[in-house]
C-alpha cells in the first residue's frame, strides 16, 4: 500500500479547503463589522452636528428674547421716569396726560417687559438690568436644550472612526492570510508547507487584532456597540 507524505496526501487538501473556509468568514464577518462601525460613527457625528445647531439656536433665540426685553425694559423705565416728573409738575394738563399714561401706556410697557421691568431680582445696584441673569433664567427653562453635549456625540464618532481603522488594517491581514492559504493549496509539496505555516500565521495575526480591536474599543465605549 503506498504511503502518502502529510502535505501530498488528500487530507492536507481537505485541512487547507477548511483553514480558507474559515479565513474567508472571519474576513466577511471583519468587513461586516468594519461597515457597521463606520455607519455607527457617522450616526455619532451626525447627532453631534446636529445637537450643536439645537443648542446654539436654542442660545441665540434666548439672547435675542434677552435683548428684546431689555429694550421693552429701557423703554418702561425712560418713560416711567417721564411720568413721574409729569406728575410732579403743576401743570393740570400734564398731571392728567401722566394719568392716562401711567393707567393706558406703562401697564402695557411692563407687561412686554417683564420679568426684567416687574422683578426686582433682575435689577443690579446701579439701576440697569441684570441681562446675564436672564438669559440663565430663561436657559434653565428648557433644560433639554441647554444640557445637550455635542462633544459627547463627537467623542463618540472619534471612537467609533478610531476602531473602523484598526479593523481595516485587521481586515488587510485576514486577506494576505488568504492569500498565502490559496497558495498553499495550489503549490508543490515543497512550497506547501512554508505556504501553510505563513497563511496560519498571518490568519491568527489577523483574526487576534480584530478581536483584540473589538474587545477594546468595547470598554473604551463604556459597553457600548
Amino acid at each position: 500500500m503506498k504511503k502518502f507524505h502529510l502535505f501530498e496526501s488528500p487530507r492536507i487538501e481537505i485541512i487547507i479547503a477548511a483553514l480558507i473556509a474559515i479565513a474567508s468568514i472571519t474576513f466577511a464577518l471583519t468587513a461586516w463589522r468594519t461597515s457597521m462601525v463606520s455607519s455607527s460613527a457617522g450616526d455619532a457625528n451626525r447627532q453631534g452636528m446636529l445637537d450643536e445647531l439645537k443648542k446654539q439656536a436654542a442660545v441665540n433665540e434666548d439672547w435675542r428674547k434677552t435683548y428684546e426685553e431689555a429694550n421693552y425694559a429701557e423703554a418702561y423705565a425712560a418713560f416711567a421716569s417721564e411720568v413721574d416728573t409729569m406728575e410732579k409738575s403743576s401743570d393740570a394738563t400734564a398731571a392728567e396726560q401722566a394719568a392716562n399714561l401711567r393707567t393706558y401706556l406703562l401697564p402695557n410697557l411692563q407687561l412686554l417687559a417683564s420679568p426684567l421691568a416687574s422683578e426686582e431680582a433682575y435689577l443690579k445696584a446701579d439701576g440697569t438690568f441684570d441681562l446675564q441673569k436672564r438669559f440663565a433664567a430663561l436657559q434653565d427653562e428648557t433644560p433639554d436644550l441647554r444640557d445637550l453635549d455635542p462633544e459627547k456625540s463627537f467623542t463618540l464618532a472619534g471612537k467609533y472612526y478610531a476602531e473602523q481603522r484598526w479593523l481595516t488594517a485587521a481586515s488587510v491581514i485576514l486577506a494576505l492570510s488568504l492569500f498565502w492559504l490559496a497558495l498553499a493549496e495550489v503549490s508543490g509539496k515543497r512550497f506547501r508547507m512554508m505556504a501553510l505555516i505563513i497563511g496560519s500565521g498571518v490568519y491568527a495575526a489577523g483574526a487576534a487584532a480584530a478581536t483584540l480591536t473589538e474587545a477594546v474599543f468595547f470598554f473604551l465605549r463604556g459597553g457600548v456597540l
